[in-house]
């Protein structure tokens, strides 16, 4: 009996032993790359009063084996149920990034809404791929190697199930919503989004941007946002009150608050920070960024007697929850057309922890975004980063992605 049971304790732990350590198969290593994320900044869904029949569910592949009449059916490089992305991404791969069915989000009510079938917000997110080095001194892990030259980038319409993209039917896998040809070159960083260009007609499109950040020179004491409109043409339901839309052209105004005990407890502009212009958007769709700055305020702005600050609570839908005390910078969106109208379209206050953020799905980002600044804990001590941010409004979202300076140790 002693014998059976040692059997029984021990044969579960060789198993393992001999098999808990193989994980992936070694990848091929690809001579001169560049370097691709892929993202669904599509957010519409079907509506049959307004001939609205595209769900936003998709799937991405990049050079795809094809069958009679040039229809694909899978891929090397794919990203199969991709869902229109999370609100905030970073430049490194979020435990969130990509989310099987399990996984939930928190409405409103504080009910969990859970995911019941697989869901990938981009590529590659935490696909068993290759991804890019550190470049300018930034962790570019959340993009993939690929590699240089042309390559047939491919996005198809699928339901939401559990089917994977092979074994859907010929019909569907017919839906091709973008079939175009790109040119990466070498040692280039891509950021490619499928848009909606015109919601009422079901046009969809391929945007692409070379990244600039990786060549351009950012100094460590400060902040950069840019903008960037990715919206197409205005939805009709926008132009007859029945959908709330940034503007044609967007005026952009910020201030950047820091919490004070006196004169009277509570937030107060920087000094030369308080409802500045920064700009008009214009274009859509546009492939160069500017950003503004801010500083990187003194360690002592993040802290109240050594004890960390609050962060806007997104955890909690109450209206009634502990106040924020964390610096934060201030965005206001406005009507460049109509600039007399003396109503604002947008504003959102960066000031909930990053950490968090995407799991709480309440309409936040009509007041409040991530904080700008990058706070790494290691033990019992802080250490505030700065960061590079690029704000991309799509109708009436902004998609936040933060650029991260890559770390050769651990932060002291």
């Amino acid at each position: 009996m002693k014998l059976r049971k040692t059997c029984f304790i021990y044969l579960p732990v060789l198993f393992v032993l001999f098999t808990g350590c193989y994980k992936y198969k070694e990848v091929d290593l690809i001579e001169n790359p560049s370097y691709m994320r892929v993202f669904n900044s599509v957010s519409i869904e079907p509506d049959i009063f307004q001939g609205t029949n595209i769900s936003s569910f998709f799937t991405f592949l990049m050079d795809p084996q094809t069958e009679e009449k040039n229809i694909p059916v899978r891929s090397a490089t794919m990203a199969d149920f991709l869902g229109t992305r999370e609100l905030y991404t970073t430049s490194y791969p979020l435990n969130s990034g990509n989310s099987s069915e399990g996984h939930y989000v928190v409405d409103a009510t504080g009910r969990k809404v859970f995911i019941s079938t697989p869901m990938n917000y981009e590529y590659p997110g935490n696909a068993h791929v290759l991804t890019a080095p550190a470049i300018n001194g930034f962790d570019m892990s959340a993009w993939a190697q690929v590699k240089s030259g042309e390559h047939r980038i491919v996005f198809v319409a699928r339901p939401k199930n559990n089917i994977p993209f092979p074994e859907l039917s010929r019909e569907i896998r017919s839906t091709i919503l973008v079939d175009t040809v790109v040119n990466f070159t070498e040692g280039e960083v891509y950021t490619l989004q499928i848009v909606c260009r015109d919601v009422d007609k079901n046009q969809f499109g391929l945007y692409m941007r070379r990244e600039t950040f990786v060549h351009q020179a950012f100094e460590e004491n400060k902040n950069y946002i840019g903008f960037v409109n990715l919206s197409g043409a205005r939805p009709k339901r926008a132009q007859d009150g029945y959908m709330r839309v940034f503007p044609e052209k967007i005026s952009i105004n910020y201030s950047f608050y820091t919490h004070q005990k006196a004169p009277v407890k509570g937030y107060y502009p920087i000094e030369g920070y308080n409802n500045n212009f920064y700009k008009t958007l214009e274009k859509r769709m546009d492939t160069s960024i500017s950003y503004l700055t801010v500083p990187l305020l003194p360690r002592e702005a993040f802290f109240d007697n050594d004890t960390l600050r609050n962060y806007y609570r997104v955890d909690i839908a109450s209206t009634i929850k502990p106040p924020p005390t964390m610096p934060f910078v201030q965005f206001i969106f406005g009507n460049a057309d109509n600039p007399g109208s003396g109503a604002k379209d947008y504003g959102f206050d960066c000031q909930a922890n990053g950490a968090l953020f995407n799991t709480y799905r309440y309409g936040l980002f009509e007041t409040v975004m991530p904080s700008v600044n990058k706070i790494v804990s290691t033990g019992n001590k802080y250490r505030i980063y700065s960061t590079v941010n690029i704000m991309e409004i799509v109708y009436n979202r902004v998609y936040m992605m933060q650029i991260l300076r890559g770390f050769n140790e651990v932060p002291q």
